[in-house]
């Protein structure tokens, strides 16, 4: 398990020093937002596309490691939909509160989980982690959008609107848009390749910066029982559904390592803004990524250490 949290170190190293950043001013408040977009709506989606539509997933068990994950997300919004009454009573939130648990719980956060993936795995492993966007993703933004119209708004959500919501997210449309090109038989052009991984070059170091600026270190805790289920559901319990989902699978080796790690690392950044935009709690979603982004440090390495992944 050591030799698995040092392999993961610089990650958190680099996240501590894009938090250290921003604490000392080094960088404008409306500096970060610019950098937060650029990854989001560019660097990301490039390296996504890419990894997909230029990778060859002849030995890949794509089609049973994209219904593992689907299977695992769709449990975990099974129990909590299912038990949301009883949850909603012990824990004392409402209905955004709600929303922000379930985003807590079931989202990933793409820039953590493709910083480490080539640290821990290798580079051609990033295609992996690719097929992981694109089996979860949209699908994640399709019931996150799903949660928040029931549970945050008094106003019935119109389809157009959710619709919109779920197709301008860019790893939405990078994910499909490189499944397209794989499905369509065309070989991406040499040139089109380096274009992408120099976009994507600078993407993994730039986004943790971007991670560590967002935290909220002095705020982590307040309204804390729920914020510590979300923490234990999406870093333990994830994971533990993703494990089981993908051996009912029969995925190994790569790609059940991979495939586990994005279950196990902390929330997406995108919950805030989808809390912000439709009624949820976006200051405890803030909150529930900062508490799992510190606790990720022991738990991603124990997670693997447990699963028999060493490297």
């Amino acid at each position: 398990m050591t030799t698995i949290f040092l392999a993961l170190l610089p990650v958190f190293i680099v996240i501590l020093i894009g938090f250290a950043l921003r604490r000392f001013h080094i960088i404008r408040e409306e500096q970060w937002l610019a950098l937060d977009q650029l990854c989001y709506f560019v660097l990301f989606p490039a390296i996504i596309f890419k990894e997909i539509a230029a990778a060859d997933f002849s030995s890949v068990p794509v089609l049973q490691m994209a219904l593992a994950m689907i299977m695992a997300v769709l449990a975990m919004f099974a129990l909590l939909l299912i038990f949301h009454r009883p949850v909603m009573a012990a824990l004392k939130i409402d209905g955004p509160q709600f929303t922000s648990l379930v985003q807590g719980a079931a989202r990933w956060h793409t820039f953590i989980a493709f910083a480490i993936i080539p640290l821990q795995f290798g580079p051609k492993a990033l295609s992996l982690g690719a097929v992981s966007a694109a089996a979860m993703t949209p699908l994640l933004n399709i019931l996150c959008v799903m949660v928040m119209a029931r549970f945050a708004r008094e106003s019935k959500l119109d389809a157009k609107t959710m619709v919109l919501s779920i197709i301008r997210n860019p790893f939405v449309f990078s994910s499909l848009g490189g499944v397209a090109w794989q499905l369509s038989g065309l070989t991406l052009p040499a040139m089109g390749i380096q274009v992408l991984d120099m976009i994507g070059r600078g993407a993994l170091g730039l986004a943790l910066l971007t991670v560590g600026a967002g935290l909220r270190l002095g705020e982590a805790m307040s309204a804390w029982p729920p914020v510590a289920a979300a923490t234990i559901l999406k870093l333990l319990v994830m994971p533990a559904l993703m494990a089981a989902a993908l051996m009912l699978m029969g995925v190994t080796g790569d790609a059940f390592a991979v495939a586990l790690l994005c279950g196990a690392v902390p929330t997406g950044s995108g919950a805030y803004v989808l809390a912000r935009q439709m009624g949820g709690d976006a200051p405890m979603v803030a909150n529930i990524l900062t508490l799992q982004v510190i606790a990720a440090v022991i738990t991603i390495p124990l997670v693997l250490y447990a699963a028999g992944i060493t490297g």
